[in-house]
């Protein structure tokens, strides 16, 4: 992680630490596990530090999902578990075991975690120039959000990538802004900027907030046997 563009120069001095993420399929699912490290340090010296662990379930048809999350922000613990359930046609619902029981209803067609990446590489495969859709995480207790797309093919590459052939792949710039579902302000909570390549893999992504960008930058990759089914 790295510090990017700052709204009022000088008021940000750096962003520091790492994120790690494990994507595997199985023979029912998919399983996503991410740990977040992030340290912003600004001119008056006061820093903000903020740990996220996730893991999530998500079933192959997107139907079904379960999450565990944890996020500690300067100290200030909080714990997210529950289970979720999507239809393309109809309602669905989430329902939080921890931090306290909360049912919430999920409009048709939500996409989970990991889902909303596939679907976006979905419409950018057809051409789509622009996607909307909601989605749901349980990353914390605000429910779904809306996120809307903008797609851009990535040029051409002329030369092979440091970093091995699950990087030599077509793909998409992809700047997707998040909003309230029922939010009808003009600016989003926050965005996210990235490069998605059509096997999932995102190279670069960057986090847009209020007054200031943090960039993640891909620095090492493996990729994990697909299982026998």
């Amino acid at each position: 992680l790295s510090l990017g563009e700052t709204q009022e120069p000088g008021q940000f001095l750096g962003v520091g630490g790492a994120v790690k993420t494990t994507l595997e399929k199985t023979c029912d699912a998919w399983i996503t596990a991410e740990q977040v490290s992030m340290n912003v340090t600004t001119q008056t010296g006061d820093s903000l530090k903020q740990k996220l662990a996730y893991t999530g379930w998500e079933s192959l048809d997107g139907k079904r999902y379960r999450f565990v999350a944890r996020s500690i922000t300067n100290g200030d613990d909080k714990k997210y578990k529950g289970i979720a359930h999507a239809d393309s046609k109809k309602s669905g619902e989430a329902i939080y075991s921890q931090p306290k029981k909360i049912k919430m209803k999920l409009p048709p067609g939500t996409q989970f975690y990991w889902g909303l990446t596939s679907w976006l590489i979905k419409q950018a495969r057809g051409g789509a120039s622009r996607a909307d859709a909601v989605v749901f995480d349980g990353t914390d207790e605000e429910g779904p959000q809306r996120a809307i797309a903008f797609i851009i093919p990535l040029a051409k590459k002329t030369a092979k990538n440091k970093l091995g052939p699950l990087l030599d792949r077509p793909g998409w710039t992809m700047r997707i802004a998040f909003y309230p579902l029922d939010s009808r302000a003009a600016m989003p909570e926050y965005e996210v900027q990235a490069v998605v390549l059509d096997n999932g893999v995102t190279p670069k992504l960057k986090l847009v907030f209020t007054s200031f960008t943090a960039i993640q930058t891909l620095e090492k990759i493996e990729a994990l046997t697909s299982p026998k089914c």
